[in-house]
């Protein structure tokens, strides 16, 4: 059937947030790039080849793992809520869970998720369909786009499509697939059965509510499109040009310049939620709705980035140490799609989230360390995405940013190689459980309960700590004012 052949896509962040959880849940490894021994090695061999030839290796790898476009008339909503659910099946003691994380995606989520013990369930999907075109050519990407999203939302009223274009970060993949975020406006039934099997009575069902926007062109009511992305650059840079873009586009032999607009639509620019990371308003009302009707409690956890959910994630689980007075083993600096929970939970490592391998994510790095215990090692893994952007620090400056923390190890990506070192995306994973083998942190370790977890960040705001911007409320009339980061008050 051709249903089972609409998969989301292996690079998406919600794909990887979603694995991570019940990989951590089963107390195994979440593997993002699966692989024979064959392909490790030509991986490892691949890597020391010029980067053009790496660049089309990978190229091949994208067109291969695209979906057919002919596949867009069968998405269903239920389909692929079914299939998110599904990755819980033959879980361990699953019924009962006191919690219940739901909506946007990120690596913060996880990682909160695998300390509470519970599930998460995202709130959009992204799909990736074979298409090839110019990087640079937005007026073909949006019109391949559209033919792929009409037939979506026509039997789909339950689903917003963002048709996402970054000809900078993503450069290699729009060249070779047309991106189609799929958000939900209501709870699907599929989501609504998960819940009732396996939320305790009364339980929490948390919701990921990030307020994250971003410029976006309404194309019509449920049908946007985004030009670029959470990095270094401004959404002003990629619609109206800048000679840092400039420059590098000439560097990529390209005769673009100018930045990327669509001209039929510019007076339909509206700012939203952004693509990749921002909640949907209607789907956390649908929640919200179904937690009242069904007698559980609801909690938004409010961001203004996803920024915010790694702090957050890291607070909680400095406040789980503290709590059961358990030492810290280290600091886990982690990026993008590679998130393993487990590997922090049997090492007793902090988990510090990157949005992604740009210079903003650095600063954020930065602005952490001084909530970092020093002396601790610092395990980092950078994605190596194949793209050398002009806001992608070298893997040095990452290095002299964690050096202040304590030892740097580096996992999966060789810093010499970066961000082109092919052999990453297999070694990733292996590197990371043969340092946590040789680094086991005290077993069993107890769980922060939604108890534990609330208590904290009444604490934290009752001693006035701005460390995150974000805010804990049960209704939408409370909303949150963006805070700086600062140090918190001891625990």
């Amino acid at each position: 059937m051709p249903y089972s052949r609409i998969r989301e896509a292996p690079e998406s962040s919600s794909a990887a947030t979603l694995r991570a959880v019940v990989a951590a849940l089963k107390d195994a490894w979440h593997v993002p790039q699966q692989g024979t021994t064959t392909e490790k090695r030509l991986a490892q061999f691949a890597s020391r080849l010029p980067e053009s030839v790496v660049k089309k290796l990978i190229a091949r790898e994208v067109q291969q793992r695209a979906l057919d476009p002919s596949l867009a008339r069968y998405v269903k909503t239920e389909g692929l809520a079914r299939q998110a659910a599904a990755h819980y099946e033959h879980i361990e003691g699953k019924i009962g869970y006191p919690a219940i994380l739901i909506g946007a995606p990120n690596g913060g989520v996880a990682y909160l998720a695998a300390l509470l013990s519970v599930p998460f369930l995202p709130g959009y999907f992204l799909l990736s369909f074979a298409h090839h075109s110019h990087p640079d050519d937005i007026a073909a990407y949006e019109r391949r786009g559209s033919e792929l999203i009409d037939p979506i939302l026509r039997q789909n009223p339950d689903l917003l499509a963002v048709n996402h274009y970054d000809p900078v970060h993503d450069r290699f993949l729009v060249e070779e697939v047309n991106h189609i975020r799929l958000k939900l406006l209501s709870l699907p039934a599929a989501y609504q059965n998960f819940i009732q099997r396996h939320l305790a009575p009364g339980g929490v069902i948390f919701y990921v509510d990030n307020e994250y926007t971003w410029p976006q062109y309404r194309i019509s009511d449920r049908h946007w499109f985004q030009v670029g992305g959470l990095g270094g650059f401004s959404p002003e840079d990629y619609l109206q040009g800048s000679p840092v873009l400039d420059e590098w586009l000439a560097g990529q032999k390209s005769d673009h310049r100018g930045g990327w607009r669509l001209s039929h639509y510019e007076g339909q620019l509206v700012e939203t939620r952004e693509s990749e990371w921002g909640s949907t308003p209607a789907f956390r009302e649908a929640v919200r709705e179904f937690a009242d009707a069904h007698e559980y409690e609801f909690r938004a956890l409010h961001g203004y980035h996803p920024e915010d959910f790694s702090a957050l994630a890291y607070t909680a689980y400095l406040w789980e140490s503290r709590l059961h007075d358990r030492p810290v083993n280290g600091l886990l600096v982690e990026c993008f799609s590679q998130i393993n929970p487990t590997a922090a939970l049997r090492a007793d490592l902090l988990p510090l989230w990157m949005p992604f391998n740009t210079q903003d994510s650095l600063e954020f790095f930065a602005r952490m360390t001084p909530m970092i215990p020093k002396g601790l090692d610092v395990v980092i893994s950078l994605l190596a995405n194949f793209t050398k952007t002009p806001d992608l620090p070298l893997a040095l400056a990452w290095e002299k940013i964690a050096s202040r923390i304590g030892p740097v190890n580096w996992i999966g990506v060789h810093p010499d190689r970066y961000p082109m070192d092919l052999a990453s995306i297999f070694s990733y994973a292996t590197d990371l459980q043969k340092w946590v083998q040789e680094h086991p942190g005290e077993q069993p370790r107890p769980h922060l309960t939604p108890e534990d977890l609330l208590s904290m960040i009444q604490n934290l705001n009752r001693h006035g700590s701005r460390l995150f911007a974000y805010l804990l409320s049960a209704d939408e009339e409370e909303e949150p004012e963006p805070a700086p980061i600062e140090e918190p008050p001891p625990m």
